[in-house]
């Protein structure tokens, strides 16, 4: 066992020595998921979804997303709604996958010309776990082994709310503010001769965000009417990080903790100091445009094309984003997708049906490496509306392809469910 001295030099030593190792495994991870503040999330809701949309189109019904504001006035119905995915990213590295709400919200129109909501989803997510290869050499005449761990998980959040008013007879205006808060815990092992040695690190992120949502029916008639759209989102205070580095210990007693039950880890948690605090300021610092239009051809059908540019310009300090190389700080994406509505008014089953269709094409960019990582692939989905206050249920299903240099080939699936409950709110009783 390695004795614990005052002065700290152990700890300095395996702190160094553990830092070293993240370095040389970390490249059998995932770029998306395992590096910066993980895969970020651009769609927050079935109906998007199944039309390759990041939320600025119609998709919800014929003339709302759920993920705009600007659209919310045309609702009949507040609603109340949910969101749950799946992901799975697979590739000859092996699968990874992840699941949990995608978004829960709350979404009252207030007469014709004015809406409000608020809401939580997801902003990044990381959950990971890398293992190095074992290494041997010979120390007098004596085999030693070593073989090195990192795991991870965590992320950020959004609680966020939105107000939508008119600013012309035929253009809407909304507003929204995003409370950006989370957490990421990692731990990196490493294994020597039998022994186990852990170094703990935790980040508390905090910040806000901006974003406004522009509609303009203006060309809303003729032969081919189209509604447009735009978005532009960017930084009120951008995202901090507090990082707590805790004392590195021989885990002795094997139970993957650092505690006294005997035998005692080393050094003993009664004579640790307290964790360190570092702060990092402006880590994710994003801006955003998105473009959107609707064709509405007949028959409440409807053709529609978006595209979409983010960018991070915030700092990336080696302390905390050690392959900072790999971050991803740019990212376009364009699509098109169909989608047949159901009137408001459904009576018989079919009528009740909305289907919904979509192919995209996205290129994301690392940090330092002005090679692209391609993306591109097809969503399909339906919602059934049930219940007087057209209640609704979503079903949207992903596939995708994903390639660049300095990664895998990817084969990225997703299925996402939303059930959106309707009620009336604001109404004159008798």
């Amino acid at each position: 066992m390695i004795p614990f001295t005052r002065n700290y030099l152990f700890n300095m030593w395996l702190r160094k020595l553990l830092l070293l190792f993240t370095i040389s495994v970390a490249f059998s991870q995932s770029i998306h998921n395992a590096y910066g503040l993980g895969e970020i999330y651009f769609n927050h809701d079935a109906s998007s979804l199944a039309m390759s949309s990041r939320g600025i189109i119609p998709s919800f019904t014929e003339d709302v997303s759920l993920s705009n504001p600007a659209t919310w006035n045309n609702l009949k119905f507040a609603y109340l709604a949910g969101n749950y995915s799946g992901n799975e990213v697979s590739s000859e590295l092996g699968v990874n996958g992840l699941t949990g709400f995608n978004s829960v919200h709350f979404v009252v129109p207030i007469g014709t010309k004015y809406a409000w909501g608020f809401g939580l989803r997801p902003v990044f997510n990381q959950q990971f776990l890398l293992k190095g290869s074992v290494s041997e050499f010979i120390v007098n005449n004596d085999t030693l082994s070593t073989q090195h761990f990192i795991d991870g998980s965590g992320g950020v959040s959004s609680l966020y709310t939105a107000l939508r008013f008119p600013l012309t007879s035929t253009e809407g205006l909304a507003i929204e503010f995003d409370i950006l808060f989370g957490s990421f815990r990692k731990d990196t092992k490493f294994s020597f001769d039998n022994r186990t040695y852990h170094y703990l690190q935790r980040n508390i992120f905090t910040g806000t965000l901006y974003k406004l949502f522009i509609i303009s029916n203006r060309f809303n008639n003729g032969k081919f009417p189209a509604n447009i759209f735009f978005m532009i989102s960017g930084s009120v205070r951008s995202l901090k990080a507090k990082q707590l580095s805790f004392q590195p210990f021989e885990d002795v007693n094997g139970n993957g903790y650092f505690d006294s039950s005997p035998p005692s880890d080393n050094p003993p948690p009664s004579s640790v100091p307290s964790a360190e605090t570092t702060v990092y300021h402006n880590i994710y610092d994003p801006s955003e445009l998105g473009f959107g239009l609707d064709f509405k051809i007949k028959n409440k059908f409807h053709i529609m094309v978006e595209a979409h540019h983010w960018k991070d310009i915030g700092k990336k300090p080696n302390e905390l984003f050690p392959l900072k190389s790999l971050y991803i700080n740019e990212s376009n994406q364009y699509s098109i997708s169909i989608s047949k509505f159901s009137p408001v008014a459904a009576i018989k089953m079919l009528q009740k049906m909305q289907y919904r269709a979509g192919l995209y094409y996205r290129k994301d960019i690392l940090y330092t490496d002005l090679s692209p990582m391609n993306e591109f692939g097809l969503t399909v989905g339906f919602g059934i509306k049930f219940g007087l206050t057209n209640n609704q249920l979503d079903f949207a299903y992903k596939y995708g392809m994903r390639t660049g240099k300095m990664i895998s080939d990817e084969i990225i699936q997703q299925i996402t469910v939303g059930v959106h409950l309707g009620d009336l709110w604001f109404v004159k009783r008798r």
